[in-house]
């Protein structure tokens, strides 16, 4: 795994007496602090997000490209260090990032390189046919519902069938947990390619909920994403960023401690 860049905080206060009392027990023998324990004081909570803060913005910076929102990637990487820490993602240099806020006609597919922090691919991908039209408006994890499911999957094996190559793709939050038996994978269509939208008034077609992609390129996309790396389904959703587990657990702070307050390891 490519080590993160950090940029430090600017905020060095911290309240000793809280850490104290974790530290050490009644009878003044000191204890182990997990980050996990650090996390439950309000202030190292808060310098850890702000830490992560810092880190997603900086990541942003990097990639220095528009065409992707920072709310996106923010949650995507949020997401991802929760599947890390825990020990859910196989492989961890890449993150795919799926924006369903943007409109068909748009690329709106990015495979992130976490350890250059480039996009090293982008491409236009379909949405559920009844999600909407141009933009993907409605989502659901439910049998025969033809609709795209948001949320957050890792990527597992291919096989061959109607498709020809597709990649199967784990859901791994309520939004999205009958990904497999709805028969949900990552494949290439027709209906998917930048030929569609320039013969179809910039209009692409739909999926039965699967995201598809274009012909060209795919073997090499399923290639570099297949067998255990974060696959993010993005929309600026109210009810998904309240209910995912992903978004809102508290483990992917573990490792933005402050160094300076982290006295897990001491």
């Amino acid at each position: 795994m490519c080590a993160r860049k950090r940029k430090k905080t600017s905020v060095f206060f911290v309240l000793v007496s809280l850490l104290t009392s974790l530290a050490f027990s009644t009878s003044g023998r000191a204890e182990e602090v997990s980050a996990s324990d650090l996390l439950n004081v309000d202030s190292i909570y808060y310098l850890a997000k702000a830490e992560f803060e810092n880190y997603a913005m900086a990541v942003y910076q990097d990639i220095d490209d528009t065409a992707l929102s920072y709310q996106a990637l923010e949650q995507g990487l949020t997401g991802y260090w929760n599947l890390v820490k825990r020990n859910e993602l196989p492989r961890k240099e890449l993150i795919t990032i799926v924006d369903f806020s943007k409109p068909s006609s748009e690329e709106r597919m990015f495979i992130i390189d976490l350890c250059t922090n480039k996009i090293i691919y982008r491409t236009i991908v379909a949405h559920g046919v009844n999600s909407g039209g141009l933009y993907a408006r409605n989502f659901s994890n439910e049998e025969h519902s033809h609709q795209s499911s948001l949320g957050f999957y890792v990527t597992t094996t291919t096989y061959s069938g109607k498709f020809d190559l597709a990649l199967r793709i784990d859901g791994m939050e309520y939004s999205n947990s009958h990904a497999s038996s709805r028969g949900v994978v990552i494949h290439a269509a027709k209906y998917a390619t930048y030929e569609f939208l320039e013969q179809n008034d910039c209009t692409l077609g739909r999926s039965y909920g699967c995201p598809a992609l274009p012909l060209e390129n795919f073997e090499k996309v399923v290639d570099w994403i297949k067998e255990g790396t974060c696959f993010f389904i993005y929309y600026p959703s109210r009810s998904y960023q309240r209910h995912s587990k992903y978004l809102n657990r508290r483990n992917y702070l573990e490792d933005f401690i402050p160094e300076e307050n982290n006295l897990a390891n001491n």
